[in-house]
């Protein structure tokens, strides 16, 4: 185990590379650091590309940057997923080490040392562009990076069980708008991590792209190419594209529907964890990399190659020595895990190594692949070969255990012994010791299940709540701490009113997997709306305990103060979740909300500005932002922003309301008459509140008020939904 203050005290196509390579060098010495550019496309298989030999592709940019760069073309990532990968990119651990091992419900913990930190440390300004939720820097990936641009919030809502993403040309956008900034001054070298998420399923390519590809995940790279394409070439035309040291790699693999498998993130195959990986540096002669290597080798290989310190404190292995051909290319060990079958489903966890020409994946029917005669991997050889699988599962120990020397240190379960024990005689938790000793179904027998609770999950989708719910509970009959059943039989509790049962599932949930802070924040959601307030504080702070960068349990412990009377305890809870995510809008919209009621109108203008700013069509802010442009007097900018809402809250009666109100105190009260006759012709306006209105007194006092009366209902007074 190293502490962060220890590891901060050490810190100060052409050419086939066989197994003595040769690699020429040029000669030139550099007076400062290059840049750093890396960019990692996400779900993109290495046979999918045309440098990889895929001649259907239509990828002429990376393919032109292949040309240009070392290729390596058996790179191996160490996870099929896209956290616990990106995670072992960015600090050369195993997930073993840096302790992430699924999305979503676990956070990068404040011991692990990133790339980004040690290059700020030396000098470099380091900024990352991300499109996909799964990457916000509430997982805490973000250590180390200057600007972190995970700001998705005015993207299109998601289907559900689909996160949020930014599209490629976007994310491209952004990159070059910020390139533009610096080239003006470049007082310092840049780290810059450029993330596409494209070529993940959905795939929403463009009618031209899936014209041409052979299928629609061929034709969503192709479009990923292009940006890849818009930012070499700009670095190219700047005369920057020498003196930076740019790297393309992938996270993960695409199963396409091999071994039974539609996507990714269950199983190790070479379709879901085997990589491209290009490097390209002015200093490396353009060849082939022919031996093995990890994605934990890329940290590694770039300190190595700015010749600073810390390589050695990771997993991986410094690359630059073998492709200056300053020593043989070592035949390094290659592995992958995936722990969402065991931490997702309540099945047996996949642990595989490839060596020696060989793949072994541990599993309770283990697996073992000759991936030279056998590279679709078919056909399997550990009943016939049991010595060859035994000495690979021994070497499959001994690299997990040589991990565990840099282990980062894991945060406290925030479960209490008292909560252990209840869940205990409530049947959701065995003891520790039968936990350790059960053992989970083979992910490969229990594949008809996944595919199940795909079929409950699209179910979901349709809002068919009930069909979905028995799916669910035949997958959970055979796999009792499936967490993500659990958690979908959850929602479907939430979604059907029938907050017990969402209660029931969620806790179960967390008695296998006592780590997710996000179905804490769930629970903790469900007490605010049940009026429980101390007990949804407890599931907050739990949450918080899990992941200190939670704005949403943050923004929701402010809320609390906030309906305890507590303003300045609410205040700084708000303050605190825009300190961890100034993305975050609705931490924003709560803090306007606080000033709104003080009567601070400029502070909750400026708040609920930050939102719109953040997410367009938050109707909730633009109303609540009309109304405090109106008390501070800029009329004309209040109607503006109601009819906004009017345009984005068509089936709603607040916006125009809200209009009529202003119409009324600025001398107007027959047009606010007229605008509210015509608001109760086809929506339900509730008569309380017209009546009870000091800013339609003038309003009330007209001839024509009565007739009003008489098309009004007592519909409740708010149809924006929180």
């Amino acid at each position: 185990m190293i502490d962060r203050r220890r590891r901060r005290r050490l810190i100060g196509c052409a050419v086939i590379i066989a197994l003595t390579p040769v690699l020429s060098i040029l000669s030139c010495k550099r007076p400062e650091r290059p840049n750093v550019l890396i960019i990692t496309i996400d779900t993109l298989r290495a046979d999918h590309l045309g440098c990889y030999g895929f001649t259907l592709a239509h990828t002429p940019a990376i393919d032109k940057l292949a040309r240009e760069s070392v290729r390596f073309s058996d790179a191996i990532s160490s996870a099929p997923i896209t956290m616990p990968s990106h995670s072992s990119i960015f600090t050369g651990l195993y997930p073993p080490a840096h302790g992430v091992r699924d999305n979503g419900a676990y956070a990068l913990g404040e011991g692990a040392v990133t790339l980004a930190e040690r290059l700020r440390d030396a000098g470099y300004t380091t900024h990352a562009f991300v499109s996909a939720l799964v990457l916000n820097r509430r997982y805490n990936l973000n250590q180390g990076f200057e600007t972190y641009d995970d700001d998705l919030w005015s993207e299109a809502e998601p289907k559900l069980f689909m996160i949020r993403e930014r599209p490629a040309p976007k994310t491209a956008d952004h990159f070059l708008q910020w390139f533009d900034g610096w080239n003006r001054t470049r007082t310092k070298p840049f780290f810059t991590w450029v993330h596409f998420f494209d070529a993940h399923q959905p795939y929403h390519p463009t009618q031209d792209d899936l014209a041409l590809a052979v299928s629609p995940y061929d034709a969503a790279i192709a479009g990923v190419d292009r940006q890849v394409g818009r930012i070499v070439e700009t670095l190219r035309s700047k005369g920057l594209l020498d003196n930076t040291l740019l790297i393309v790699t992938a996270d993960h693999g695409e199963s396409l529907g091999e071994h039974g498998e539609q996507t990714h993130a269950i199983f190790v195959y070479d379709a879901t964890v085997r990589v491209p990986l290009l490097i390209r540096y002015a200093t490396f002669t353009p060849a082939v990399y022919g031996n093995p290597v990890r994605s934990v080798d890329i940290m590694p290989t770039v300190l190595g190659i700015l010749g600073l310190p810390g390589g050695d404190l990771t997993d991986g292995h410094d690359l630059g020595p073998a492709i200056r051909g300053k020593e043989p290319a070592p035949q390094l060990p290659q592995y992958s895990e995936s722990l969402l079958s065991e931490v997702g489903f309540g099945m047996a966890p996949l642990y595989a190594i490839r060596d020696g020409g060989y793949k072994f994946i541990r599993a309770p029917r283990p697996e073992l692949y000759d991936l030279r005669n056998d590279p679709r991997e078919l056909n399997n050889l550990q009943p016939q070969l049991p010595r060859v699988a035994a000495k690979l599962d021994a070497e499959l120990t001994q690299m997990m255990n040589a991990s565990m020397r840099h282990s980062v240190k894991a945060a406290a379960s925030p479960m209490t012994r008292e909560t252990e024990e209840s869940l205990q005689a409530l049947g959701y938790l065995a003891p520790h010791a039968e936990r350790t000793a059960m053992q989970g179904m083979d992910p490969k027998d229990a594949l008809p299940l996944h595919n199940k609770l795909e079929e409950a999950r699209h179910l979901a989708q349709q809002r068919k709540w009930a069909a979905a719910e028995v799916k669910l509970l035949e997958v959970v009959a055979v796999t009792p701490r499936n967490v993500s059943a659990l958690n979908v039989l959850g929602l479907v509790g939430v979604k059907t009113g029938d907050g017990d049962k969402a209660v029931k599932y969620y806790q179960q949930s967390l008695a296998v997997d006592s780590q997710q802070f996000r179905v804490y924040g769930v629970l903790g959601a469900i007490s605010l709306t049940h009026g429980d307030l101390d007990r949804a504080q407890k599931y907050f702070q739990a949450a918080l305990a899990v992941n200190p960068h939670f704005a949403e349990a943050m923004a929701n412990l402010g809320f609390i103060e906030s309906l305890r009377g507590h303003g300045p305890a609410a205040e700084q809870w708000y303050r605190k979740g825009i300190a961890a995510d100034p993305t975050f809008p609705r931490v924003y919209r709560r803090l306007g909300d606080l000033y709104f009621e003080r009567k601070d109108w400029a502070q909750a203008y400026a708040n609920y500005k930050k939102v719109i700013q953040i997410e367009p069509t938050d109707v909730r802010a633009v109303v609540q932002a009309g109304n405090c442009a109106r008390r501070l007097g800029h009329n004309d900018e209040a109607d503006a922003l109601f009819r906004r809402g009017e345009v984005l809250r068509p089936e709603g009666w607040i916006p125009t309301y809200n209009r009529a109100c202003l119409m009324a105190v600025a001398g107007k009260p027959q047009e606010a008459l007229t605008t509210l006759e015509n608001l109760a012709g086809h929506h339900a306006v509730p008569i309380g509140l017209i009546e009870r209105d000091t800013d339609l007194a003038s309003m009330r006092s007209l001839p024509g008020y009565p007739a009003l009366k008489k098309k009004l209902t007592d519909t409740g007074d708010d149809d924006i939904a929180d």
